[in-house]
């Protein structure tokens, strides 16, 4: 029951978010950062760990971004721990592991998603974007500043943490500390030409795989069986193509730039591609809760998971700045049901989001699908 309860609450703090006590109020920024990487999610949001009934997980739980004054939990400080609350009542213990190097340029380039995570945008440009098709849930070019990193970049920054302990040393509000120990690398971009997002792919997993033996995972738009090849050569671990919505009408109204140019069955044809390249539970895709309704997000589920991808739905957390800024997250028994389809669904066909080796899946902050798949 201990584990269930715990992915329940993850769940219920992905779709709410948690307020902020005025005395913890330096841990939330005022805006969002500028040009770092996924800005709209791991900017809106802090990793927090859970340490709930003996069990133990960590999740982005978003602490910046509209409607959260109707969010159940704050978090607090009180007999010098720092606590979440749920409507005045204590629930657990947690704490705020912040690396040193987020203090330093560095940040600006590599960041901790997760606690083992360790992640990187190419660029915030994006072809649908530019033309006034870009998905309405996303502000990649928050800041208005045009980012683009160069492989040797983001290499000299990922050398820099890698090589330096001091750096991955982080400290907790309440005083804890410790060491963060990268075991994945996590590598995302705006929308670009396929080409050109391959080459330079490709480029920074080379250089990554000179400097450390780690698992490499990336987030792009289906490409060709050729492209794919390339990548793996290059060393590339584990690759997600993101459907975001199922149903035919939520696509054209949420990504209508997307829709347009890769339509679902180029998801299908490209995950059944990928698998043979990069093998099972090596390819994912993400669906977002509460954009249509549950049942077409359970179907999504289960097509992408019948076509050998993990699916993995995150509840959708509103942003500033984006069109769909005043879209309400879902609410807890939708997600907690999609959940269970999705276990089910995983279960059927065979996938363990748990064998991954890099990216988003092997990340989990913001999902609870390993917790849902350990509760009874």
């Amino acid at each position: 029951m201990g584990k269930f309860e715990l992915a329940k609450l993850k769940t219920e703090l992905l779709c709410y978010g948690i307020r902020v006590s005025e005395e913890l109020s330096f841990l939330v920024p005022k805006k969002y950062p500028k040009g770092r990487s996924r800005a709209g999610v791991a900017g809106s949001g802090k990793t927090i760990v859970l340490r709930f009934n003996g069990e133990e997980t960590f999740a982005n739980v978003g602490v910046l971004q509209p409607f959260l004054e109707r969010s159940p939990f704050e978090l607090k400080k009180e007999d010098g721990k720092i606590w979440i609350f749920k409507k005045d009542e204590r629930i657990c213990r947690t704490l705020l592991p912040e690396p040193e190097w987020h203090k330093t340029e560095l940040g600006d380039t590599v960041q901790l998603h997760g606690i083992f995570t360790l992640a990187t945008m190419i660029t915030n440009k994006c072809l649908f974007r530019e033309q006034n098709k870009g998905c309405k849930f996303c502000i990649i070019d928050v800041g208005g500043a045009n980012v683009s990193r160069t492989p040797e970049e983001i290499s000299k920054a990922v050398r820099n943490v890698l090589e330096n302990p001091e750096l991955r040393t982080w400290r907790s509000p309440d005083g804890e500390t410790g060491e963060i120990k990268p075991r994945n690398f996590s590598i995302n971009s705006g929308t670009i030409n396929e080409r050109t997002a391959v080459e330079i792919y490709s480029r920074v997993i080379k250089e990554i795989k000179e400097i450390a033996d780690i698992p490499i995972g990336i987030e792009i738009t289906p490409i060709s069986a050729e492209s794919m090849e390339k990548l793996y050569s290059a060393g590339l671990d584990e690759i997600s193509f993101n459907l975001e919505v199922y149903s035919e009408k939520a696509r054209k109204e949420v990504i209508p730039g997307k829709n347009a140019v890769y339509p679902i069955e180029k998801y299908f044809e490209a995950f059944k591609k990928a698998i043979k390249i990069f093998g099972e539970n090596q390819v994912e895709s993400w669906l977002i809760i509460g954009l249509e309704p549950k049942e077409d997000t359970i179907k999504g589920i289960n097509a992408i998971a019948e076509n050998g991808a993990i699916p993995l739905p995150k509840p959708y957390r509103p942003l500033f700045g984006a069109e769909f800024e005043k879209i309400p997250p879902p609410n807890t028994e939708d997600a907690l049901e999609i959940y269970e389809a999705w276990k089910n669904a995983v279960k059927e066909f065979g996938l363990d989001p748990r064998k991954t080796k890099a990216g988003c899946g092997f990340c989990g902050s913001c999902f609870p699908t390993k917790e849902f798949l350990e509760a009874k």
